[in-house]
């Protein structure tokens, strides 16, 4: 297996292993201790906690979230993923109230792979099209 074939299967087996089963515990095969995610907020936490607390709150928002990888590509150390997850919208989300909604939406991951591992994710999701799933609404605010 050659290293672009390497790399993308660190990935696939993040996403199946534990993104799609829950299992947090499992982290560490998949993700560096100095991971960084180029999309968490100035106060969320990175590394393997902060891939950790992303799952829980993936998780929580959607128990039964399920990701499929419609394709990969790879060059050099970058692994680009384009998936549609699917879940159920059960807790609060961005002020939400849960809907029970099944809720589909697409994404494109980046990742950097070095020594088997990942250590930076980048990642854009259609969630706009999530909080339409979910009802939420477009308000106009009324001219000044």
């Amino acid at each position: 297996m050659n290293s672009h074939d390497s790399n993308k299967l660190v990935v696939r087996r993040l996403i199946e292993e534990v993104f799609n089963t829950g299992d947090i515990s499992a982290v560490e095969k998949f993700i560096a201790p100095d991971y960084v995610d180029h999309n968490a907020g100035p106060d969320d936490a990175q590394g393997v906690e902060g891939y950790r607390q992303h799952i829980r709150a993936v998780r929580h928002t959607y128990p039964d979230f399920h990701v499929r990888i419609e394709f990969q590509i790879a060059e050099g150390d970058l692994v680009v993923t384009r998936v549609v997850g699917e879940g159920t919208h059960q807790n609060e989300w961005l002020g939400l109230t849960p809907s029970g909604s099944r809720v589909s939406m697409t994404g494109i991951n980046i990742d950097r792979v070095v020594d088997g591992k990942i250590v930076e994710h980048w990642g854009e999701a259609n969630t706009i099209s999530a909080i339409f799933q979910m009802g939420g609404k477009i308000t106009q605010a009324e001219p000044a």
